[in-house]
């Protein structure tokens, strides 16, 4: 993919965030401080070009979009930029909700393909007038309406179609599967067709490239005690315990720890995103043991350079902050007072500083990331 560039200003917490993620990143912060705020902005963003405005604010609970308390009403803007194309939302917002009909711009290089300011009830393609669609945004009717003119925008069209955002996954649904036969090839935000989309890969392993034996080794590797291999009778799972040969001795996910479940979820749905794709997982850590943290974020490290994937991982432990110990230029801070968010911790302290310390240990003596009203050393 090419080099992805994420910016936004007043949208919620994100007074004015510009970053451009690559590979497998961490984004850290005191609570309230913006990381869930950047994903459900990548949401906002992908639910924008798919499906319309409506789309766009009911995939992350509509109201109260933009930042509280700021004196000056500049609208919310938000942009995506992909290599050389740059696509530029302005929504006039107030605490109730949108005003009027938003701003629109898609540029390609200084070019600027189409236009469209805020209250105005039409758009420009060059130079061409045209009434505004009532539902879908000017890029994807551009996309639609110009094949295949409209193919240098590839690039944006990918990196928004690729767009997955994982944060509560549905365990009692993956606990109680239906067995119903579901094919699909990715897992959902929600994980609730985890196992459709196992039996699915593990039915066709050529025409999955082996992404079933993947996540299974991966999963071996991270719950060397609880999963050698999962069967499927009839779409229902069993999860068979290692140098077990009997069938009999498995499981049903409800039997299941959910550890092991979340583990399952998060590898698949690395496994099943498409080269060059954007995931991301807020709380990576949440019902996982140490080992099973390191071993799923090595795991996604490697996929991550393999498949050209951009990996973003949101969290407060120690645990997964010691991992990126030795990628601390992957490792990014909402840290207060900066002018631009989040911040590159490499820019925070200086390199040869940071590798005398396990990184988890900073965080908690609050060196950094720290809330606002705090400093290193108070309590």
């Amino acid at each position: 993919m090419s080099q992805v560039t994420l910016s936004a200003k007043r949208f919620r917490v994100l007074e004015n965030l510009n970053w451009s993620p690559d590979g497998l990143c961490l984004l850290v912060g005191a609570n309230g401080s913006g990381k869930t705020t950047t994903l459900y902005l990548l949401r906002f963003l992908r639910n924008f070009f798919e499906g319309g405005q409506e789309k766009a604010f009911l995939s992350i609970d509509g109201g109260h979009i933009r930042t509280r308390g700021l004196v000056e009403d500049g609208p919310v803007e938000l942009e995506l930029a992909v290599g050389e194309i740059r696509w530029r939302l302005r929504l006039p917002l107030s605490d109730s909700g949108i005003t009027g009909t938003y701003g629109e711009t898609l540029q390609r290089g200084d070019e600027t393909i189409l236009h469209a300011e805020m209250f105005a009830d039409h758009w420009f393609i060059g130079q061409t007038r045209i009434p505004r669609d009532g539902q879908r945004c000017g890029a994807a009717v551009y996309w639609d309406r110009h094949e295949p003119e409209s193919q240098w925008m590839y690039p944006l069209f990918s990196a928004l179609a690729s767009i997955r955002v994982y944060q509560s996954f549905y365990l009692n649904q993956v606990q109680y599967p239906d067995g119903r036969d579901r094919p699909m090839h990715f897992l959902h935000g929600t994980g609730n067709n985890l196992w459709p989309v196992l039996n699915n890969w593990k039915s066709a392993p050529m025409t999955y490239a082996g992404q079933y034996e993947w996540v299974l080794k991966q999963a071996r590797k991270a719950f060397p005690d609880l999963i050698g291999s999962i069967e499927f009778v009839r779409g229902f799972p069993s999860l068979v315990p290692p140098d077990s040969t009997d069938p009999a001795d498995g499981l049903p996910p409800a039997r299941a720890a959910d550890g092991l479940l979340t583990g399952l979820l998060q590898l698949t749905a690395v496994a099943g995103a498409q080269r060059g794709a954007l995931i991301a997982f807020d709380e990576i850590e949440n019902q996982l043991h140490p080992h099973a943290i390191r071993t799923i974020l090595n795991a996604m490290r490697e996929r991550a350079e393999q498949q050209d994937l951009t990996i973003i991982v949101t969290s407060h432990s120690p645990v997964v902050m010691n991992a990126f110990r030795r990628e601390p230029d992957q490792f990014y801070v909402f840290e207060p007072g900066a002018a631009r968010m989040p911040v590159a911790l490499t820019d925070l302290h200086d390199e040869d500083w940071l590798a005398a310390f396990m990184l988890g240990d900073l965080y908690d003596r609050l060196e950094f990331a720290a809330p606002a009203t705090l400093h290193a050393g108070d309590e």
